[in-house]
């Protein structure tokens, strides 16, 4: 799991405490809730808790598991170009569509 779902954020506010939960999602205007091309802006999520003091949700113990480290030349640079191109991919995907919204009709779908 790269990001937890809107479901999820819920979930865990929920277990901690708090009532009134609520989700936002936050994006330019120029967006118009387009998902299918991977891209989600944000969401910010609030709820209030009513009372004082330690949280109800009992986490367990933090764990680090290390393994062992790829020393693969061969396999570092291909790591390397792929989060490189993914890293351009989420770079050149907002600037697209700012300028397709600049286009675009609003009343089209995108």
């Amino acid at each position: 799991m790269l990001f937890p779902t809107e479901e999820e954020y819920v979930e865990w506010f929920t277990k901690a405490g708090f009532v009134d939960v609520k989700i936002k999602r936050i994006g330019p205007s120029w967006y118009r809730g387009v998902r299918r091309h991977g891209l989600i802006m944000g969401c910010s999520v609030t709820g209030v808790k009513p009372k004082a003091g330690e949280s109800p949700l009992v986490m367990g113990p933090k764990e680090e598991v290390s393994g062992s480290m790829n020393t693969n030349p061969i396999s570092f640079l291909f790591r390397l170009m792929l989060g490189t191109a993914a890293g351009f991919w989420y770079f050149i995907l907002p600037v697209y569509f700012y300028l397709k919204n600049l286009v675009w009709p609003k009343n089209w779908p995108m």
